[in-house]
């Protein structure tokens, strides 16, 4: 008996001992690609419509025109942009050379309007995030201000909006 309980317990404490340990290492790879992406959407019409002489002078804003809402993996800018240096002219009226700048935006948390040209204007900037980040979720105001310089008429220009990572 006692020579079977010294075989197993042999038995048993080579196999404990026996055990190997083998380790090997896979290497791992992300690939992240800088990201953006802009929503942006208007509120109605982008109409003006100007009746009295107040109007001519001061302007007309259209409030909260613009949704924009960021997405981001880098610091961004906001650039709008006219696809002319001036609006096209509709009917014999019309005059041919309104320039762009008589339109202008701004952020509406801003005080200051940006006139708008055929290069790019920096309208806003913001941080990295999605639009539920503070700054990357926002509303544009638009402004047109043509005074005494153009006959009546109807124009019309195209916006370009364009969001560049920093």
């Amino acid at each position: 008996m006692k020579k079977i309980l010294i075989f197993i317990f042999f038995i048993i404490s080579n196999t404990s001992f026996s055990q190997t340990i083998v380790t090997r290492s896979a290497n791992a790879s992300v690939t992240v690609y800088s990201y953006i992406a802009m929503d942006l959407s208007t509120n109605g019409f982008l109409d003006f419509k100007f009746n009295n002489n107040q109007e001519l002078l001061d302007g007309i804003i259209l409030n909260n025109k613009f949704n924009i809402g960021v997405n981001s993996n880098k610091n961004w800018l906001l650039n709008v942009s006219t696809l002319t240096s001036n609006f096209i002219s509709i009917g014999p009226e019309a005059s041919t050379q309104m320039p762009s700048s008589i339109l202008s935006l701004r952020k509406t948390t801003s005080n200051t309007f940006v006139p708008l040209s055929n290069s790019p204007k920096m309208v806003t900037q913001g941080s990295r995030g999605n639009d539920t980040q503070s700054g990357n979720n926002f509303k544009l105001d638009i402004k047109a201000t043509p005074g005494y310089d153009y006959n009546g008429g109807a124009y019309a220009i195209v916006l370009l909006f364009t969001l560049t990572a920093q």
